[in-house]
C-alpha cells in the first residue's frame, strides 16, 4: 500500500487548491503526531495557506462589476439629459428653444461623454457639469434640467467613490504568486506523501491503511477528472484539424 501519484501540473488553480484543503482536512481529521508527520505538515500547512492566499489575488473582484454598473448608470442619465436638451430644441416657448440652443453647445464641446476612459469621463463630467451650473444657471433652469445635472453629478461622485475603494483593495492584494506557490505546496505535499509511504514500509499499513484509502480516492477522482477533460480536448482537436 501506497499513496497514489496526483498528477497537479494539470489540474485548474480552482481544482488544485480544493485537492489541497481536501487532503489537509484529512490530515486533520487522522492528526499530524498519528501520521508520524507534525515536521513536515507544519511546512505544508504554511504554504497551503500561501495558496488560498495567492488564489484570492487571482480571482476577479467584484468591485470591478459594479465599476461597470456604476459607469452604465452615469451613461444612462447624460443619455437622457441629453435627449431632453435636444427636445428643448424643438420647444414651441422661443425662450427655451434659444436656452436649448446655447446649451447644446456645452454638449456639443465635451461630446460624447460615454465613450471615454473611465477617468477622462469622470473628469469631463466635473468640468461639465461646472461649467453648465455656474455659466448656464438661468438655461438649465428655462430647460428643466437642473435635478439631470444633480443626478448626473450624484452618479459621478459614487462612480469615483467605488473605484477608489477597488484601488485600495488592488493596492491591500497579496503578492503571492499561483504558479511559484503552486509548485511550493506540490513538494511540500510529496514530502509528506514520501515520508507516509516510508513509515508504511517500516511500521506496515494497519494504523495508515484508513488515511491513505481516503487520500488515494480523492487523488483516483481528481486524476480522473482530468483524464476526461484532456480526453475531452484531444477529441475537440482532432474535430478541428479533420474540418482543415
Amino acid at each position: 500500500m501506497e499513496i497514489l501519484y496526483l498528477k497537479s501540473t494539470r489540474l485548474h488553480n480552482e481544482e488544485h487548491f480544493e485537492f489541497h484543503n481536501e487532503f489537509n482536512n484529512l490530515v486533520d481529521k487522522a492528526t499530524p503526531a498519528a501520521l508520524g508527520i507534525e515536521t513536515q505538515y507544519s511546512a505544508y500547512k504554511f504554504l497551503y495557506a500561501d495558496e488560498y492566499e495567492a488564489l484570492g489575488f487571482i480571482r476577479k473582484s467584484h468591485i470591478t462589476d459594479e465599476l461597470a454598473d456604476a459607469d452604465n448608470l452615469r451613461d444612462f442619465t447624460f443619455r437622457g439629459m441629453s435627449d431632453t436638451v435636444k427636445a428643448g430644441g424643438n420647444h414651441f416657448n422661443p425662450l427655451v428653444r434659444e436656452a436649448a440652443r446655447r446649451v447644446q453647445v456645452v454638449f456639443n464641446h465635451y461630446g460624447n461623454l460615454t465613450i471615454k476612459s473611465y477617468d477622462d469621463e469622470t473628469a469631463s463630467i466635473k468640468k461639465f457639469v461646472s461649467e453648465l451650473k455656474v455659466n448656464y444657471a438661468a438655461d438649465v433652469i428655462i430647460l428643466g434640467i437642473a435635478d439631470w445635472l444633480d443626478e448626473f453629478q450624484a452618479n459621478n461622485d459614487a462612480f469615483v467613490e467605488l473605484k477608489q475603494s477597488r484601488n485600495s483593495k488592488e493596492a491591500e492584494k497579496t503578492q503571492l504568486r499561483m504558479r511559484q506557490v503552486r509548485l511550493e505546496v506540490d513538494a511540500a505535499f510529496r514530502t509528506i506523501t514520501s515520508r507516509i509511504n516510508a513509515l508504511i514500509i517500516v511500521n506496515g499499513e494497519g494504523m495508515y491503511k484508513s488515511f491513505v484509502n481516503e487520500v488515494n480516492n480523492q487523488i483516483e477522482k481528481y486524476n480522473n477528472n482530468l483524464a476526461i477533460r484532456l480526453g475531452q480536448n484531444a477529441k475537440k482537436a482532432e474535430v478541428v484539424v479533420s474540418e482543415k
